[in-house]
């Protein structure tokens, strides 16, 4: 059965890659499980293309027995739990905007698969308004930044992420820039640039006043927004850059409708964590939940590559 849903997931995300970044399983060991689907059944399932993967008329055909087989499974599993008086927990999980731009809106899909005794409703916010809701008892897990010591929360560090400068190609800093090709700035070359950020509640906001202030680097901030959508927008119009993780702009860097810079003397650094209320009662799928985060969160680190250093995970208890 899972190499069945593995095999439907592939041939609608029309890639390998793409469906394994949307199972959350590394695509060596999914390209693997069809392998051996295809080894057992003696037959090509896919064909393989420069854009991805389509399906062979053998594996055209699979693909269409297979799609009531797996919905008739998942009735099966609803009426047995029916019958057994099995009850549906609930959880709140809440994401910052650049976690969730990262792994892609069947989030929620696969937290069903992952955790089908578990109904996830998925709340996206900035880092210390997800503090504040899991505070509230609005939210129960959350993954946010720099939460720090905040009264009636616990906290499991999970990784350190970079954060990376980015302009627009139109901005007069490429056009100002000695070195082109550089792949990095320092901070004190990235602040002296007009700047949008949040306001001082944002952990990176935080976090470069901290360092620029240790470093005696005098700078204001151009603009001030409250949502990552505005500051994109104001940096796409090149009329400041952006101190940001690379998640929240990922998809405008791979169109090159923003360039960035890692930025060295220092590093900037923020530290990702898993924060609930300090009583949460456990739930009891609670293994398969924090697994379900833990894959998440690793999902998360590939795409992020070595931008992301000290990996932790979290576990039971």
């Amino acid at each position: 059965m899972r190499q069945l849903r593995y095999f439907v997931r592939i041939v609608e995300a029309g890639s390998i890659t793409r469906a394994a970044n949307e199972l959350y399983v590394a695509q060596p060991a999914l390209g693997s499980q069809v392998r051996l689907l295809e080894a057992e059944l003696g037959v090509d399932l896919l064909q393989r293309h420069s854009r991805g993967v389509r399906t062979t008329p053998t594996g055209d055909l699979l693909y269409r027995r297979a799609l009531p087989i797996l919905q008739d499974m998942e009735s099966l599993r609803h009426e047995i739990m029916a019958l057994g008086g099995g009850r549906q927990e609930s959880l709140i999980l809440g994401v910052t905007p650049g976690i969730a731009n990262v792994l892609g809106s069947g989030l929620l899909v696969q937290a069903r698969d992952a955790v089908p005794t578990v109904h996830i409703s998925l709340v996206e916010e900035m880092s210390y308004v997800l503090a504040d809701a899991v505070v509230r008892a609005d939210v129960d897990l959350a993954l946010a930044y720099e939460v720090g010591n905040k009264s009636g929360l616990r906290s499991t560090a999970l990784l350190q992420e970079e954060l990376v400068f980015v302009a627009a190609p139109s901005s007069p800093f490429w056009q100002q820039d000695e070195d082109k090709n550089a792949a990095e700035i320092t901070l004190a070359q990235a602040v002296s640039h007009p700047l949008v950020l949040a306001d001082g509640r944002d952990p990176v906001r935080r976090l470069v006043e901290a360092e620029a202030g240790r470093l005696a680097c005098v700078f204001s901030v151009a603009y001030e927004a409250s949502s990552i959508s505005t500051m994109k927008n104001i940096i796409l119009h090149g009329e400041a850059a952006g101190i940001l993780p690379r998640g929240t702009v990922m998809a405008e860097l791979r169109s090159g409708t923003l360039r960035m810079r890692r930025i060295v003397q220092p590093t900037l650094c923020r530290r990702l964590d898993l924060i609930e209320r300090a009583q949460r009662q456990p739930l009891r799928a609670e293994s398969a939940m924090l697994g379900f985060i833990n894959a998440m969160v690793d999902q998360f680190a590939r795409e992020q590559g070595d931008l992301v250093h000290d990996r932790h995970w979290v576990t039971p208890g």
